[in-house]
């Protein structure tokens, strides 16, 4: 198919697949357990501006300059006219012929973005383009493809793209190519993040974890205080262990596609979120992580049924040393 790639057997290429897609198809490669699924490419992103009844009016804004004043007004144009724009029929035929092939029937699935330029040592998309979560059927995850291209122009994109290119000017919106990735929904019992340097000392012999009840959203949305490990990198050690509260937890919204916060119950609130096989099982993906792509990571992960899951890996920007 032209305008999607399964992730088992694609080849990586940020070109393609996008900073965030790249690196999950390299994971795979080295034996991390990845949600199953797929990725729509870039190509299908330049198909979507180019056959847009608003093409020249969308690649005439993607090629203005903007400032920081006028970051409101451009976003609100680049916005509707994608929103506006119809997702040409063939991509929506091989996204439905990609569920299909999946075989996974009433699943829920993640959208997730995945620009060219992202995740690399120097720029970190994360956090600037939407994610849409338990997408519970198949209009509603063609739906959010077209979210997660629009929401790449929201004003905190726009504003983060205008601090990139004071480090690089060659930047420019009209260069950018965005993939999505489609994933089936892990159902998570407990979520979080892993750093294989220590962020907040910036300490490289070390691992720092951040782990919650439910989906990980609740941490990387700033809602809960969650249980934080330290270890001990060259030699598998637990140096600190620290309760959070961990007074919400996000999980599958009952009615419709999405997810909900709700009031984590007394007892979880004070039981840590992880047990010593699970937090070795992420010491050791960590290691294989980093010594993959050469770098400190920022992965993110989740378990479910005692079984690790590898979500996404980006490189840690914010090192000091």
């Amino acid at each position: 198919m032209e305008h999607i790639n399964f992730l088992i057997t694609a080849t990586p290429s940020s070109e393609l697949h996008g900073g965030k897609g790249s690196k999950l198809i390299n994971l795979i490669k080295i034996g991390a357990n990845i949600p199953p699924g797929y990725i729509i490419t870039t190509k299908s992103y330049e198909k979507f501006i180019n056959e847009s009844n608003y093409c020249d009016e969308l690649k005439d804004l993607l090629s203005t300059s903007y400032s920081k004043h006028e970051v409101i007004e451009h976003s609100a144009k680049i916005i509707d006219l994608v929103m506006k724009t119809q997702i040409p029929e063939i991509i929506i035929k091989e996204i439905k012929r990609g569920h299909i092939l999946l075989n996974y029937a009433n699943s829920s699935f993640a959208v997730r973005s995945s620009a060219s330029f992202e995740d690399s040592k120097h720029f970190s998309f994360a956090g600037q383009a939407n994610t849409y979560l338990y997408q519970r059927n198949i209009n509603d995850v063609i739906k959010s493809v077209k979210k997660c291209w629009a929401s790449f122009f929201s004003p905190q994109a726009l504003l983060y793209f205008l601090h990139m290119k004071k480090k690089n000017s060659t930047l420019s919106l009209d260069k950018i190519r965005m993939a999505i990735i489609i994933q089936k929904m892990v159902n998570a019992s407990v979520s979080g993040v892993l750093y294989t340097s220590n962020i907040l000392n910036n300490d490289r012999n070390q691992m720092l974890i951040s782990s919650s009840w439910g989906l990980g959203e609740s941490i990387v949305n700033n809602s809960v205080n969650p249980d934080m490990i330290i270890l001990q990198k060259g030699n598998f050690k637990i140096l600190e262990k620290t309760t959070g509260k961990k007074e919400k937890k996000s999980i599958p919204n009952s009615i419709r596609s999405g997810t909900v916060l709700i009031e984590t119950n007394t007892f979880y609130r004070e039981k840590f979120s992880l047990n010593d096989n699970q937090i070795r099982q992420l010491y050791d993906l960590g290691l294989k992580a980093e010594n993959t792509f050469n770098y400190p990571q920022d992965i993110e992960w989740a378990f479910e049924n005692e079984k690790l899951y590898t979500l996404q890996s980006r490189p840690i920007t914010t090192l000091k040393n």
